[in-house]
């Protein structure tokens, strides 16, 4: 469709040729033959296509038919890397100017254009060449509106040529004007916005992006040949999107935006790390390369989040992906330095790094290697010895072989999983971890978003904000009742706690091991009626999350609150949809970041240390990796685990659900199948409030995946659905069925045994009940 596109809006007489690229061997032998029917297809004519300024297509009227000189070239190359890629293609598109100048069929006056499409792109703008050739090389060889408009632009900068140009892309028919994208010091990409004052100098018809927007870009082809770094390493289209724009700022004269060049791209073509993300070897290697690694201040600062997201440098340079850097010594001299891009260009990271240092000097931090210099690859203290590993090649360390094979597996575990866990995950299959984007265009519910304070779509919420921000616990000792000794205090005191030394030991091998500790997203659902309830929330286990946000129907930036629309009105009776679009939005916004999602209501208390300890437990893990070996870290696989109180509906063992009361856990894997594989075709239209029922039935019918049994060694629950008085004091019928609670519990114990000691949630917990529970658990009553 890419290549179509290219020939149903471009005049073939003044396409050289088009580079179709594949990595060899990912297509088969048929695969590989039918896709070069395909492009001869294509290369015939069958599609719409231009000449001069007629369009026409070659179907099986023999009349309206003419031979096509060849314009598709199909190439096959060995490597993975996009930058190789276009630098292979690149040669290809010299040796034919060198034979066609050859042969007197290429003026030596005639410019090329290079064209870098992403494959999941189409052109939308008919004879976008004139637009383009006029922006890059200030003429064009014919007469047509578009060009004429942009002239408009070019006029008012006294003709001034662009250096390079993206067209403007978006997955619908709807464009922002002066829409960017910028980078942050993750290394990942963020919108932004032109300011009023640069639209203005071209009336908005063309305006600088700190980086490619990627789908489509175009130089003139020696613009792209005198770029002076290439690293043929990089692993994603983004990381050689954003190579290209540091050439294109810091050693050229930037990139523009033109609006009235559109492409269109096609979700789920490509991976969303692929086109918007890049491994940590890649964020590496630009770091060292444009940056200068950790001698300089935003080198360092991204060098650092790396180490705090447990890849360290040690480990790239051990598994050799700092290898074979670019030697840029003497060709950067020329070049403007990376500081100067983050002020003046990439604004927002700049900031951000600004932030950043300004918050280490408030706390007395100073950076790990001492005094760090800005202006990145032209700091005078920067030397070049990070750039010549070609000549440090490290000798494979010599492992015992047993260590080997466990590094490869997984060790086995100190003990299996419970007959009845082994039996519960075995009817789940794997998933890849790897991001796939379903939103469609943000249309549709589940996935339309979240709207800000103003009514406007497409707000994406600062999860981080609680726990960045703690606000201190207030309370006062009439709302917590240290010398009241009822069922709550005795079930806190005598039988559950907080594990606090295991929780800091864990810190303490976190930090000494490099290996980040569980990484969870808690998830509360309310009304803007009961949002009195969220201070509370935030006062006390909110914070604790790695990632918090309560989905209501308003947003307040102070609260936390998240005004995410749904299909249907806003009543218990449809939270199952309420529901399903608080999923969507966390899976479209935040899946890539948190290894660990609970939702629950805004009645319900969390007991965070404990929660993650479980998580990170041997148990766990290896449910997680499928139930015979506990994981490497390295895993792009993992089993669905689906975590709660374990329910029996109606009694019906068949029917197993997990309580929404005290919430419900789950790992990256079910939250991805349950958006991408269930949610589409499980009861999307459904109006219950019975939206814990309605999840298992999604996780049971559609992948396999049931409640799987948190009860403790000892037989007691982690996830209690009422508070502790209430579990403390129940007593289970003679008749079981008399009861709903007995009837729908599994195997449940009375007294101090009905809760774990490390229980990780209670229901009905609201106002000054759950500041008491707070203070008794964390030591304000002692």
């Amino acid at each position: 469709r890419s290549i179509s596109s290219i020939l149903n809006t471009t005049d073939r007489n003044r396409i050289l040729v088009i580079c179709a690229v594949f990595e060899r061997g990912v297509l088969n032998d048929e695969e590989e033959e039918l896709v070069k029917e395909q492009l001869q297809a294509l290369d015939a004519g069958t599609s719409d296509h231009w000449h001069g300024t007629t369009q026409h297509s070659h179907g099986s009227d023999s009349t309206s038919s003419h031979e096509h000189g060849s314009k598709i070239q199909f190439m096959p190359l060995d490597h993975q890397s996009v930058s190789a890629s276009r630098r292979d293609a690149v040669r290809y598109i010299e040796y034919l100017i060198e034979n066609y100048q050859g042969a007197d069929l290429k003026s030596p006056q005639e410019r090329i254009l290079s064209v870098f499409v992403r494959p999941d792109a189409e052109f939308m703008t008919n004879r976008w060449i004139d637009t383009a050739a006029h922006a890059l090389l200030g003429s064009s060889t014919s007469s047509s509106t578009a060009a004429a408009s942009i002239s408009t632009a070019t006029d008012a900068k006294e003709e001034k040529t662009l250096n390079a140009i993206s067209f403007a892309s978006s997955s619908t028919e709807t464009i922002s004007q002066g829409e960017t994208k910028s980078l942050n010091l993750e290394m990942k990409p963020m919108k932004s916005h032109v300011s009023n004052s640069a639209l203005g100098l071209t009336q908005g018809q063309s305006y600088p992006t700190p980086i490619v927007d990627g789908a489509v870009t175009i130089m003139a082809l020696d613009t792209f040949q005198n770029l002076p770094v290439s690293d043929l390493q990089l692993d994603s289209h983004f990381a050689s999107d954003v190579e290209m724009s540091f050439n294109l700022w810091m050693c050229a004269d930037g990139i523009d935006i033109v609006t009235s060049l559109r492409a269109k791209t096609t979700l789920g073509l490509l991976q969303h790390k692929d086109k918007a993300g890049m491994s940590p070897a890649s964020a590496a290697r630009l770091a060292y390369t444009w940056m200068g690694g950790k001698d300089n201040d935003i080198g360092e600062l991204l060098l650092h989040g790396l180490d705090k997201s447990g890849v360290t440098v040690d480990h790239l340079e051990k598994a050799r992906k700092l290898e074979n850097l670019p030697n840029v010594k003497g060709l950067l001299q020329s070049c403007r330095s990376f500081d100067w891009y983050a002020n003046e260009v990439n604004v927002a990271m700049g900031k951000e790094r600004n932030l950043k240092l300004e918050s280490r000097q408030k706390n007395g931090l100073e950076s790990d290697h001492g005094k760090i210099s800005k202006g990145g690859h032209l700091a005078p203290e920067y030397e070049m010895k990070q750039h010549n590993r070609q000549k440090e090649v490290l000798p494979p360390k010599e492992e015992d072989p047993v260590l080997e094979h466990e590094q490869v597996v997984g060790r086995l575990p100190t003990k299996p999983l419970s007959a009845i866990n082994q039996e519960i995950i075995s009817t789940a299959k794997m998933v890849d971890l790897t991001y796939v984007d379903v939103t469609d265009g943000y249309r549709e519910h589940p996935h339309r978003g979240a709207i800000d304070e103003h009514g406007n779509f497409g707000y994406v919420h600062d999860e981080k904000a609680l726990r960045l921000n703690s606000p201190p616990f207030e309370y006062t000792d009439e709302q917590i009742q240290c010398d009241n000794n009822d069922g709550n205090k005795k079930m806190l005191t005598k039988k559950v706690f907080v594990d606090i030394p295991a929780h800091e030991a864990a810190e303490r091998k976190a930090e000494t091991s490099g290996k980040p500790r569980a990484k969870i997203f808690c998830l509360v659902y309310t009304i803007e009626k009961f949002h009195d309830r969220i201070p509370t929330i935030r006062q006390t286990w909110g914070q604790k999350c790695d990632g918090f946000m309560v989905g209501s129907t308003k947003t307040d930036r102070e609260l936390g609150t998240v005004n995410i629309p749904h299909e249907g009105k806003e009543e218990y009776d449809n939270i199952w949809q309420k529901v399903r679009s608080m999923w969507s939005y966390i899976y479209d916004n935040y899946y890539e970041e948190y290894d660990w999602f609970h939702i629950g209501g805004d009645d319900l208390y969390l007991i965070v240390e404990n929660l993650r300890l479980y998580l990170e437990s041997e148990e766990i893990q290896l449910a997680a990796n499928g139930g015979k070996y506990l994981p490497t870290g390295n895993e792009t696989k993992q089993l669905p685990l689906f975590l709660g109180r374990r329910f029996k509906e109606q009694g019906n063992e068949k029917r197993m659900f997990n309580s929404g009361g005290s919430g419900y856990t789950m790992n990256k894997a079910a939250l991805k199948a349950l958006i991408v594989d269930a949610f589409p075709t499980c009861m999307p239209h459904l109006r219950t409030f019975a939206e814990d029922v309605m999840v298992a039935q999604c996780f049971r019918n559609k992948l396999g995946v049931y409640p799987f049994d948190t009860k403790d060694e000892n037989g007691g629950e982690r996830y209690m659905p009422f508070t502790p008085k209430h579990h403390l004091n129940y007593r289970i019928p003679s008749d079981v069925k008399s009861d709903w609670y007995s009837n729908y519990s599994i195997d449940i114990k009375e007294g101090l045994d009905h809760c774990s000691s490390e229980s990780v949630a209670f229901h009905y917990i609201k106002g000054d009940l759950m500041k008491r529970m707070h203070a008794i658990l964390y030591g304000y009553c002692t």
